[in-house]
C-alpha cells in the first residue's frame, strides 16, 4: 500500500482519534503561523533567526517576512489575494517526513499478509503504549479511527477507503484555515489577513511599543543572553 497507507496507520497507531484527525492531522497552519513562530519567539535564540541584519532589534517587517514570503509563493496568480486552493495544503515538515518513513516500515509488520489491506485483526495486534485510564482512553481513539476510514464497515481498509477519508479530512482542513484566516468572510485571504495574528504577536512582545523588539522588550534573565548573542 506504500506511503499511503503509511500515513493512514500513523493516524492509527498515534491514536488521534478520528476527531482529532479531522481536526488537527498535518494543519501546520490551521492558525496562522503558530506552530513555528510560537517556538520561534521564546526568548533570544528564537528571536534571533528574525533579526535579519544583526542589529539585536526585530522590526515588525523582519517578524513577518516569512509570513509574508509565504502568502506571496500562494498567490500564484498574483492577484493580492488568496482563495481556497491558493491557501492548499502546508508542506509536511522534517519531522512529519521523519514519521511517514518509520510508519512505512511499521505497515511491513502489522500488514501481515502483505495484501494492500489492513484489517481490524492486523490492526489490533500493534498494542497500545499507555498505561491505566490512559490506555483505555488510546484505545478507543484507535477503534474511532479505524473505523472513520472504513467506510463500508467490513472491517478492513484499502487504498480507495483512505483516499476517501484523506480527502474528507483535507477538505475539513481547507474550511477550517479559510476560516482562521478569513476575517471578513468573504471567501478571500488578503495579506493582511494572513499576517494579522502574527501582528498580535508582535504587539505582544512590543512591551515598550516602539516598533522593534529588543533587549528591553525581554523578561530580565534574558537580556543578558540577547545582548550575548
Amino acid at each position: 500500500m506504500g506511503k499511503a497507507a503509511g500515513i493512514l496507520i500513523a493516524g492509527l497507531v498515534a491514536a488521534g482519534g478520528a476527531a482529532g484527525a479531522l481536526a488537527a492531522v498535518g494543519d501546520p497552519d490551521g492558525k496562522p503561523g503558530a506552530n513555528a513562530q510560537t517556538q520561534q519567539q521564546r526568548g533570544p535564540a528564537g528571536l534571533k533567526r528574525f533579526d535579519a541584519n544583526g542589529d539585536q532589534a526585530v522590526t515588525v517587517e523582519e517578524f513577518l517576512k516569512r509570513r509574508v514570503d509565504g502568502f506571496t509563493k500562494r498567490d500564484k496568480n498574483g492577484d493580492g489575494t488568496l482563495d481556497g486552493a491558493e491557501l492548499g495544503q502546508a508542506p509536511l515538515g522534517f519531522r512529519q517526513q521523519r514519521q511517514e518513513r518509520r510508519v512505512e516500515r511499521l505497515l511491513v509488520r502489522l500488514d501481515a499478509n502483505s495484501d494492500g489491506k489492513l484489517t481490524k485483526q492486523e490492526f489490533d495486534a500493534e498494542p497500545v503504549r499507555a498505561d491505566g485510564r490512559g490506555a483505555a482512553r488510546a484505545a478507543e481513539r484507535r477503534q474511532l479511527m479505524f473505523q472513520f476510514f472504513d467506510r463500508n464497515g467490513d472491517g478492513a481498509v484499502d487504498k480507495a477507503e483512505f483516499d476517501a477519508g484523506r480527502a474528507e479530512e483535507a477538505e475539513f482542513r481547507k474550511r477550517r484555515r479559510m476560516h482562521a484566516l478569513d476575517r471578513d468572510g468573504d471567501g478571500k485571504v488578503t495579506l493582511e489577513e494572513f499576517t494579522a495574528d502574527a501582528r498580535f504577536r508582535f504587539l505582544r512582545l512590543d512591551l515598550d511599543r516602539d516598533g522593534r523588539i529588543t533587549a528591553a522588550d525581554l523578561p530580565p534573565v534574558e537580556r543578558q543572553r540577547w545582548s550575548q548573542r
